[in-house]
Order: structure tokens, then sequence, then C-alpha cells
């Protein structure tokens, strides 16, 4: 269609009708992905809309321009404002497109290609070229057509070479005029020179001579000379002081806007956060408030010139931190942030939190919902307190029969038949172990909650291993057990240790009862320790037995909390092993196993050794 011919009504509303469907794609694509179905449905769409109005036109191609505010379409006007579809007219200012021209045979995925090129972010638009974007991409049948500024970003010439000419003509020395009452003939133009004109580069002229000059070949009179050239001074420098002022407010309506911006994001996000942290250039910690403490779960001591990024806790929290702590001057900033801590958690913090953006891309807000994971802590913590609260209710009662028992136990064990006895000692052992499973529940709550504290001290390892087999030797040999310690002569050569007397002497009673339990009568049960050969700062504590083994699957498992691997040999609640390893864990070891099915298991952990010990050792060597 050419310009001198007018579009149908019809025409015209198809036209519109496929600028607002395109408008809103881009809005679409600009949310979701492009493949996404929401805005595949409203891309199919637009391509349709486009289609149609190729075929009730018959044109050979179809032009959408966007001048001076408004929306063509072969030339021909379509919509008096901008306004009307902005993001298409955002589109077109980020990218410099002064049109897009459609082909009959477009097809679906090259406006595919193109929206996701209008919904490019303003601050990326200048790192995309439009007509390469949409070449790399296959699109054969839609063409960007940029402003021809953007083309050829040539540097203009300080003036003309008619100016510089006449500059030139200028400074040649005035030819003198006799001073006569009668008018000076006029000057008759100079001759054009066949030669060719100078190059610009030959010429070297202040701005103030230039004027001077002219003056000077205008006025013959000094004094008026002079008058002329200060007026023409003065209003040059007016004329700057204007547009220096014009274009200094302009840069500080610039800086307000941004400043304004950035106050706006950090106002939204301060909202929805409480606590506050600083850091260097290098993302070193430097000052935290205390709900941050509260956050982190460590002091600020603890954690004072650490890198935010390092895991500072469990997998319930992570981190965010822009690339570029400092804004670059050569370059654009980096659109990278870096992230640390549990993938589980970062996946749940962003399923539950949604930016609000304006029609230009900028945040304005946020709309969150509650977290999968707070709602799983939350779970959790009552859990927890429940479980606290109802063991350690249920323990009062429980240790008053199980003391009965025990005394009746004691004073009619003589004076009863065997039946009655048997049926008194298997309500001793079933009242024992239900009081064994409440201590772990009592244990284990403290132990989550944080009240079970460790303090350990200097001390002696082979006291505590020749105590805690001592205390179970009794059971093992009511079972047919072997229980021994090995190595007792080389133990006096161990290096002391740093550990809690009581708190060390449960981890091996659940670990040595762990092992008489699953072993069979006949089997062996042994105790041992030795100094760490791969970590020579650390003493190695081992308990092996004979039982049936574990299998690698279950390898990984043993060490949950209400673990049950063995469920043929089902006892207490599964909380033995957990516990002995959330323990050695506050004594700054580590605990594994080591099993093969049918040839019995090793259990063994570490606990560091003591400071003055090391250095002796240190010496020695």
């Amino acid at each position: 269609m050419n310009d001198d011919q007018a579009a149908s009504p019809r025409l015209l509303e198809l036209c519109r009708r496929f600028l607002k469907s395109f408008g809103q794609t881009v809005k679409l694509v600009s949310l979701y992905s492009a493949g996404h179905p929401v805005p595949a449905s409203s891309q199919r769409e637009s391509w349709q809309l486009l289609h149609e109005l190729f075929t009730e036109s018959g044109w050979d191609e179809i032009s959408f321009s966007l001048v001076a505010g408004r929306w063509l379409a072969n030339g021909q006007l379509v919509a008096d404002s901008a306004q009307a579809y902005e993001l298409l007219a955002i589109a077109f200012r980020c990218h410099a497109l002064q049109s897009v021209t459609f082909l009959p045979d477009c097809k679906l995925y090259e406006l595919s290609a193109l929206c996701e090129l209008a919904s490019t972010p303003a601050n990326r638009a200048y790192e995309t070229d439009a007509s390469d974007f949409l070449k790399e991409r296959g699109v054969r049948h839609i063409e960007a057509n940029l402003e021809s500024f953007v083309r050829a970003r040539r540097v203009r010439p300080l003036a003309s070479t008619a100016v510089q000419s006449q500059r030139a003509t200028l400074l040649k020395p005035p030819v003198p005029v006799a001073q006569t009452s009668a008018p000076a003939a006029p000057r008759q133009p100079p001759q054009q020179s066949p030669q060719r004109p100078q190059a610009p580069t030959q010429v070297s002229v202040g701005f103030g001579s230039f004027i001077k000059s002219i003056v000077e070949r205008a006025v013959v009179d000094p004094q008026e000379r002079a008058r002329i050239y200060a007026e023409a001074v003065r209003h040059i420098e007016t004329a700057l002081a204007q547009h220096v002022s014009q274009a200094t407010h302009k840069l500080l309506l610039e800086k307000q806007g941004v400043v304004n911006e950035r106050l706006r994001t950090e106002n939204v996000l301060a909202t929805v956060t409480e606590g506050k942290m600083v850091v260097d250039q290098e993302g070193r910690i430097l000052m935290m408030d205390q709900a941050a403490e509260d956050l982190i779960g460590r002091p600020f001591s603890d954690v004072a010139g650490k890198n935010i990024l390092e895991k500072l806790h469990g997998d319930d929290q992570f981190v965010a931190l822009a690339k570029d702590l400092v804004i670059p001057e050569n370059r654009p900033i980096s659109d990278e942030v870096r992230t640390s801590g549990g993938v589980q958690t970062l996946s749940a913090f962003r399923q539950s939190m949604a930016l609000v953006h304006d029609e230009q891309g900028r945040v304005v807000g946020t709309y969150a919902v509650l977290p999968h994971a707070a709602k799983y802590r939350e779970t959790q913590r009552m859990q927890e307190e429940f479980l606290a609260n109802i063991t350690h209710d249920l323990k009062a009662p429980l240790t008053s029969i199980c003391s009965a028992l025990e005394v009746l136990s004691e004073k009619l064990g003589a004076h009863i038949d065997n039946e009655e006895g048997e049926f008194l000692d298997i309500c001793v052992r079933n009242s024992r172990t239900l009081r064994q499973m409440i201590d772990e529940l009592l244990d284990f709550s403290k132990l989550q909650s944080g009240r079970m504290s460790v303090r350990p001290e200097r001390q002696p390892l082979e006291p505590l291993l020749r105590e805690c087999v001592r205390a179970l030797l009794p059971w093992a040999r009511s079972k047919k057990i072997d229980l021994r310690l090995d190595g007792a002569e080389s133990m006096a050569e161990l290096p002391q240790v740093l550990a809690d007397r009581g708190r060390v002497l449960q981890i091996l009673n659940n670990l040595v009862s762990n092992a008489i339990k699953f072993t069979p009568e006949g089997g062996r049960v042994c105790l041992s320790a030795e100094r760490g050969q791969r970590d020579n700062d650390a003493v190695v504590v081992r308990v092996k037995d004979t039982g049936c083994g574990i299998s690698p699957s279950d390898q990984k498992l043993i060490f949950d909390r209400f673990s049950q691997v063995q469920s043929e040999r089902r006892g207490g609640v599964g909380l033995g092993l957990a516990i002995a390893r959330e323990l050695v864990l506050q004594h700054r070891g580590r605990v594994w196993v080591d099993s093969e099915e049918g040839h019995g298991s090793t259990f063994s952990f570490t606990l560091p050794v003591a400071a003055d010990d090391k250095a002796g050792d240190d010496a020695a060597q």
C-alpha cells in the first residue's frame, strides 16, 4: 500500500487489534519464558491476527513504525498516541527501531523471536543488536529497521567545509580602504578558485578569534567594534549559561530519579526484612544487628570478617549477593547474583515470593506467601515442643513404676513361683526399656532446641572406655556376648582429649548398646582407640561387633533420627545413633560406620586432642 492509498476503517481496526495483541504478548514474554503456555497462546493469537490482516488487505508487506509519538501502518495513521501501546513504544525506543516490517509468509517462531527481542529489559537493550538477534534465530520474514543515527554513529565535524573556507578567507589580511567622504564601492565577491578547498584539519582558529574577525571586517569604527564584540560575547555567555543550566537541571532530575528509584526499592525490601548486615567490597561481614544474629544463630563475634557467602549455619539458610559490590565506572554493572546455601531452601523462597514490576520493568513491590521451609520449621518446632512436654510428663510416673517393680522383684523374688517371677521380670525389663526410650526422646529434644550443652575438658580417654565396659558387661553376659576392651596397654600412650565426660559416656553407651542389641549369642563386641592416621590432631574410638552387618543403602540412613533399618530386631525409637552423632559433632568430631552384610559393623568417631598434648607431639617430631 502506498502512502497516498487510504486504508479502510476495517484495516485500521485490524492494525490496532494486532498492535494491542502484540503488546500484550510482549508483556507476557517478559513475565514468563517465550515457551511458556501462557505467552505461547498469546503469540498464536497475534500471529493469526497478522495473517488475517494480510488476507483482508492483500498487502505485500506491512510496516509498523513509531513516528513523532504516533503509530503508523504502511504510512497510514493507526493511533495518535504511543501511550495506547506503551510497551511497544518502550521496546521501539530501547532498541532504536524506526519500523518493523512483516512479510506474508511470517512464521509463528519468527514472531516469537520478535517478542523475545521486544521483551528485553531496558537496562540490557543496548547490548542487543535487533537485526543480529533476529538473524541468529533464523528470522527471514520480519525486518527490524533501525534509526538512521544508530546505523551510522559518526562524529559530526565541527563546521562544514563552506564555513571553514569562509573562516580561512576571513583570516587573510584586510585590504586597506581610503578614508573619503564618498561611500566605498561595493565589494565584489571573490572569484571561486578552481583549486580544491583547503582541508578542515589545516584550519586552526578559536571561536573568539572567529567572532572578532567577523566584527573587524564588518565594522570600521574601533569603538563600535568593541561594543559589538562585547555585546556578542555577552549574548554568547548568556546562551551558554542558559544551556548549562538546562543541562544541569536535567542531570539533577535524572539523578534524583535514580536516587528515588533506589530508595523505593530499598523501602520495599526493608518492609519485608528485619535484620541488617554490612559487608565490605569483598563481601566480608563488618556489622550486624541483633535481628541478623538471631537469623544466623551465631553472635557477631563468631562471623566477623568472614565472607557472607560462606556456609554460616545449616541448610535452612541462604544468601543472595550482587556480583558487583562496587559500582564500576568503565563498564555496565553485571546482572549476575551469587547465591549460597541450601538448594531446597532457596527453591522454597523463590516459589513463595514474586516481584511486582511496573510497565517499564522497575521493581515497585513484592508479593509473598509463607515459604514452605518456614511452614516446615514451624511444624517441626511444634512437634519437638509437644514431644519434649509429653516425654517430660511421662518420665516422673514411669520412674515411680520402675522403682516399685524393682523393689517388688527384690523382696518377693524368693517367695513367688517361677511363672510369677518370670512375669515380674518381664515387667521390670519393659519398664526399663520404656524409661530408656523416654530418656532418648528428652535428650534429642534438648539437642534440637540447643538446651543440651557440651563442656569439653582435658582428660584421658582410657577411663571412659573402661567405665562403659563395666556398665554394660552384665547385659552382654546375659546375652552370652563377649564384651572387651582391646589394646588397653597401648591406650596409656594416647594423648589426652577434649571431652565432656558425661556426654562421651553417653556416646559410648549408645554405640555399644546398639552393637550388643544386634549381635547374636556367642558374638563379640570390642572397644578400641588409636591416634588418627588421616587426622593427627584427633583420637579415633571404634566399636566393632560380629553382628549381621548393615547394607550400603541402610548405612546412609543409620544416623538419621527415628531410623530403624533392622526391622526384624526393632528396639527403642531409633534415636540412639542420631543422639550420638549430634554429640560427636558438638565435640567438633565426626562419626561414621564401616560394615558389610554378614560380617559385622564398626562404628567410629573422633575426639580432638588437647592443645597441650598436640603442641608436645609437634615438638617431639
